[in-house]
């Protein structure tokens, strides 16, 4: 399953491809980008959209989930039959969709029944609950053909997840004609760079992360944070649905938290050894040429002129999530408070300015 040169996942290597856009794209059609992201940043968002809101948006966030996990595998399930070998049994498609999910950082997953009306799903550290809600209602849909809902009754480090005929979480019936899905060829271009001899995974994934054989952990090395290999659509839906459903302003205030998030974690590592290669303080330019194995696009122009700080992104994985790391990482790094002077989004980049406060 993993590895036995890097660590990295079979799963995970076989099935993507690095490219020199900054972006990490599943080997056949559709071509499903993937991500690695910061665990830890997206339920501190989650929380902190809470608490700002004053109720809890978890439904909302399972409802952003749950579009783009329909899709992902209702693609799969076409996939399948266009081989021409027939579908397996409901239980098996349950076991198959499910099991692999420990590789990617989401969850420890264990079947305790499988009936035709309910499944029973004992969890352990799940990636988070109400994300884990959307993915796991999203396959049940799709196996069982009806719409189902998938209850939590546990704590964030383990509970039972229990699927059973209804309409499931708020609003979720109003989603079905949704979807989240930008298909797209294959990027032109793998990433240049050292590969593992064994599996070909690029090298600096294996620098960058740790994979925790035997549980479900992905954890980046110099911080410790656990990460998770995700879907890229299914993050932008779960932020496209917030910023729909809690208003204009909401955008900014993600970035914002973002940020916050970025510059508690890149000023913990200022001074340190681990921060530059063992001689103390941060490298910022070898955290941004760590972008594209992460999946987050590729650094193009980080500049600065006439006293502001330039940035462009090629490729960027998702714009709220990149301006509030890049923000709070700038700023960590110099040491300085920093507003954001100018920001420009496109299909394919992301442009920053930021001068001093």
């Amino acid at each position: 399953m993993y590895c036995e040169a890097c660590g990295v996942p079979l799963g995970i290597t076989r099935g993507n491809m690095w490219h020199a856009d900054g972006s990490i794209n599943g080997r056949f059609p559709p071509y499903i980008k993937g991500t690695f992201f910061d665990v830890d940043e997206l339920n501190h968002l989650f929380r902190s959209l809470s608490d700002l809101m004053d109720y809890d948006i978890g439904d909302i966030v399972a409802s952003g989930k749950y579009i783009d996990a329909r899709d992902y595998m209702t693609a799969t399930v076409e996939k399948m039959k266009e081989g021409g070998g027939g579908l397996p049994s409901d239980e098996d498609l349950y076991r198959m969709m499910l099991y692999p999910v420990s590789i990617w950082g989401i969850a420890d997953v264990k079947f305790k029944s499988i009936e035709p009306d309910r499944m029973v799903i004992e969890v352990k550290d799940p990636y988070s609950t109400d994300l884990l809600r959307g993915d796991v209602t999203a396959v049940a849909d799709v196996v069982s053909g009806r719409e189902n809902a998938a209850v939590w009754e546990g704590d964030e480090h383990a509970g039972v997840m229990t699927v059973v005929p209804g309409e499931g979480f708020a609003g979720k019936s109003g989603l079905i004609e949704e979807s989240s899905r930008d298909v797209a060829g294959p990027a032109a271009g793998e990433l240049a760079c050292e590969h593992c001899e064994r599996c070909g995974a690029p090298r600096g994934v294996s620098r960058l992360f740790e994979w925790r054989q035997g549980g479900c952990r992905i954890e980046e090395r110099f911080s410790g944070r656990r990460y998770c290999f995700n879907n890229t659509q299914g993050i932008t839906a779960v932020l496209r649905m917030l910023a729909g459903q809690l208003g204009e302003d909401i955008e900014r205030k993600m970035v914002e938290v973002t940020r916050g998030h970025a510059r508690s974690l890149y000023g913990g590592i200022a001074g340190k050894p681990e921060g530059n290669g063992g001689h103390g303080g941060m490298d910022l330019a070898a955290h941004l040429e760590s972008f594209p194995y992460r999946g987050w696009g590729k650094v193009t122009d980080p500049s600065e002129p006439e006293g502001a700080r330039a940035i462009c992104v090629e490729n960027p994985y998702n714009d709220v999530l990149l301006t509030g790391r890049l923000w709070g990482m700038l700023e960590a790094s110099g040491g300085l408070d920093l507003r954001i002077a100018a920001r420009e989004t496109d299909a394919t980049s992301l442009r920053l300015a930021f001068s001093p406060v």
